[in-house]
């Protein structure tokens, strides 16, 4: 039997469940609290097992006017008390009701920044950055990209430059406008300022 216990509170969140209410209560019963929390309209708390402790709630959706009983899914918080373990025994007390647990997009999102994509890039590739390369005053390289692309691009072109040597490097970012006929802007792109000597790009082209 799983008990109701009102006087303990969780500290950490990481899954959710996306469900309609209507769904939600059909695997786990009504709510135990109601409008307790003006940020949660619907709340359950839950011990399980050697006095596992967890709830389930909808968090803020009071912000954007909604009621979450409207028939659409919700993505409801499951709160714990993270340890060790805690969150595997929920999981599999949820799926035996037929409600399956995901990761919020919130955390989703911070697994997504972290990867590592092992992009492996050489010295040849510079040539394939930007669509306008030319000897800047210093005699340096001078690197025109589209401003659509260009942050993907100078991410790659700080890479390529450790190719010729770690103390290579972009020195200066500048808008470059193209002005047209009328006197107006016309193109907008950037200008990626090096310190590799142009002499040393011209050996690879």
């Amino acid at each position: 039997m799983d008990n109701l216990n009102e006087d303990w509170t969780e500290a950490y969140y990481e899954d959710v469940i996306n469900m309609t209410y209507q769904e939600l209560v059909k695997c786990i019963g009504a709510p135990h609290f109601e409008g307790g929390d003006f940020k949660i309209q619907k709340e359950w708390h839950f011990d399980i097992e050697d006095l596992t402790h967890f709830s389930i709630y909808d968090w803020r959706e009071t912000d954007r006017d909604r009621d979450v009983t409207d028939g659409n899914n919700v993505e409801w918080h499951i709160g714990h008390d993270g340890k060790p373990g805690t969150i595997e025994k929920v999981k599999a007390w949820l799926h035996d009701k037929g409600v399956e647990v995901d990761k919020s997009m919130y955390y989703k999102m911070n697994a997504l920044n972290a990867v590592n994509l092992n992009i492996q890039v050489g010295i040849k590739d510079i040539k394939k950055i930007g669509k306008t390369h030319f000897k800047d005053e210093g005699g340096v390289l001078a690197i025109i990209c589209d401003g659509d692309t260009s942050n993907i691009e100078e991410i790659l072109l700080r890479s390529i430059l450790k190719c010729f040597g770690d103390e290579y490097k972009i020195i200066e970012t500048k808008d470059f406008i193209i002005w047209g006929d009328r006197g107006q802007e016309d193109i907008i792109d950037i200008l990626f300022v090096t310190n590799l000597p142009y002499e040393f790009y011209e050996q690879i082209v």
